[in-house]
């Protein structure tokens, strides 16, 4: 196809080895960020595929993230494509399995590894996923791809420093987050992000969601460079920092300082709304995952 073709992508560097990839007019409203690193010669890490190219203009003709990565010129890469003629192979790693991570993984299923979390693992199950990808109740239809379920910490090896792989159940029981030990880049898919309300489905948890930001706190807290990258707007910014907000925001949430916009009703069950003054952060999450962090009661501030 010709480089001319409007890609439904574009992409900028993020660091010397990793490049951010936005799909940028996608039908469901959810521009996911994509990232992809260089691990060695010969071989591209990928961290989720999007949503497969379903755009809402008509004028967008390049769909594929694959051939948008092997033959569209990046002028941050030089004026070269990312993957130039495919010649490197591809380790892709899902954050967790909603769809807008997932959908794009048809590209990759017949040549490349396909890591996930391996907490829960019968999460991603074949009979689950539709379910849980929400694939089912939007009515679209699942991919299919056959996952290989990763330990905490495992390894992959990089020429720059070591990706490390992390379960952070939160979001869901299957998020995943990276860090790359060469340049201190923590990559936290949809665990949190900035001006956007962060998520949860019916099957996160905020109880595990609090146990993962401070894992994640105590993780970058020795590299005042650390920076985060996450599933939707917020890329390459202070780790610390956004870490850090977004867990304050939550505890007001819960202790009722920051207290509900609006309730509706979401899947079955009543969700809330809550939204900081600025708007940095905000949240929409069902009720009871609230209550059952003021149930737990067992955060560092005490009880809410």
């Amino acid at each position: 196809m010709s480089t001319l073709a409007i890609p439904a992508f574009n992409a900028f560097r993020l660091t010397q080895s990793t490049f951010c990839i936005i799909e940028h007019s996608d039908v469901y409203d959810e521009h996911p960020y994509i990232y992809l690193k260089f691990l060695n010669d010969s071989t591209v890490l990928i961290l989720d595929t999007g949503c497969g190219g379903k755009t809402m203009k008509p004028d967008i003709a390049l769909t594929s993230l694959r051939e948008f990565i092997e033959t569209v010129e990046i002028a941050d890469n030089g004026g070269r494509p990312l993957n130039e003629s495919g010649k490197k192979g591809y380790i892709v790693v899902l954050s967790h399995c909603h769809y807008d991570h997932i959908l794009g993984i048809k590209d990759f299923t017949s040549d490349s590894q396909i890591i996930v979390s391996g907490h829960c693992p019968e999460f991603n199950s074949g009979s689950n996923l539709p379910e849980h990808s929400l694939c089912l109740s939007l009515g679209i239809e699942t991919p299919e791809y056959t996952p290989t379920f990763v330990a905490n910490r495992y390894t992959l090896q990089a020429l720059d420093g070591n990706v490390n792989v992390l379960h952070t159940p939160g979001h869901t029981p299957d998020e995943l987050a990276l860090w790359d030990e060469g340049d201190h880049m923590l990559f936290v898919g949809d665990t949190l992000y900035e001006w956007s309300p962060i998520i949860f489905p019916s099957e996160g948890s905020l109880v595990a969601w609090f146990e993962t930001v401070k894992t994640l706190l105590d993780l970058v807290e020795p590299y005042a460079n650390a920076q985060i990258s996450c599933g939707h707007v917020t890329a390459g910014r202070p780790a610390k920092e956004v870490l850090l907000g977004a867990k304050t925001f939550m505890e007001d949430v819960v202790r009722g300082t920051i207290k509900p916009e609006r309730t509706f009703e979401k899947r079955g069950e009543e969700n809330i709304y809550c939204i900081r003054g600025d708007q940095r952060f905000s949240l929409i999450c069902p009720t009871r995952l609230v209550g059952e962090v003021r149930q737990r009661a067992k955060m560092e501030w005490g009880s809410a």
